[in-house]
């Protein structure tokens, strides 16, 4: 099965409603909220930034561009209706937002529209990156900021022990729903290479806190795609779940993931 973020406007509305239920459930995570501080609390804009998210999700996100970073205007660009509509229903009364389904690759944005681009666990998912960020690198204004932040995906797990069962859920889901494991590792270059100046980057450890809410989706599904791929039998799948959630309760779950955020300017014109 190829990652289907990479595509999720064509997946079927019952996915689509499933990811952006666990897209949702870790914005709200605290750890996950202050790794978005982290990166974009320091940004320096100019006054009335507009700002744009390419893959804005379910617009938590794209509220930060505002609330964090100091924009005063956020837009967000998705291409899954289901996770738009879940944006417009969220933040419609917010009158800085504003949310469109469309494509990160072919925005139709005019040429330095924005002060601030993001792209918030994107990347990670696109085949031909360079070609987002080149997009990104359009339609910024001279000076203006382009701000990533992605997982580190092969440091992903939920293992305590040798070959624990539960981990190679994990491992299962990475590899069914990331297209590019790598992507924060080759940042750097593909961005020198299109033009951007380099800014600040960082690594953002987030480990699962409380009800591990997140990091239980992430195991569901991928139990879910291994009785799907007939890897495993759905009883077995649901006793692993089971499993999870007694840790949970017995606070002897640990899932831990490296997320990697890299700021770059697109450079003043002669």
């Amino acid at each position: 099965m190829s990652d289907p973020y990479s595509d999720l406007g064509a997946q079927d509305t019952a996915l689509q409603e499933r990811i952006a239920a666990a897209m949702e459930a870790r914005c709200l995570e605290p750890a996950q909220i202050a790794i978005r501080k982290a990166y974009l609390s320091d940004l320096r804009l100019p006054q009335n930034a507009r700002a744009l998210e390419l893959g804005s999700g379910t617009g938590h996100v794209t509220r930060d561009l505002v609330d964090i970073a100091g924009a005063t205007t956020a837009h967000g660009l998705e291409p899954s209706p289901v996770m738009v509509a879940r944006a417009r229903k969220t933040f419609g009364d917010d009158p800085r937002l504003s949310f469109e389904i469309g494509d990160a690759k072919k925005t139709g944005f005019e040429a330095s529209s924005f002060d601030l681009v993001l792209m918030h666990t994107l990347l990670c998912h696109v085949p031909g990156p360079e070609d987002v960020v080149e997009e990104a690198f359009r339609i910024l204004k001279p000076g203006g900021i382009l701000a990533i932040c992605d997982g580190d995906y092969s440091t992903a797990t939920a293992q305590i022990a040798d070959f624990d069962p539960l981990n190679e859920l994990i491992r299962f889901m990475i590899n069914q729903n990331v297209t590019n494991l790598w992507i924060m590792r080759q940042i750097p270059g593909i961005l020198a290479e299109t033009g951007f100046e380099l800014g600040a980057s960082a690594g953002h450890g987030y480990i699962a806190e409380g009800e591990a809410t997140y990091f239980l989706t992430v195991i569901d599904r991928g139990a879910d795609r291994m009785v799907e791929e007939k890897l495993l039998f759905s009883d077995t799948a649901e006793a692993l779940k089971a499993e999870a959630r007694r840790r949970v309760s017995a606070d002897t779950f640990f899932g831990f993931m490296s997320y990697v955020s890299q700021i770059a300017i697109k450079p003043q014109s002669d």
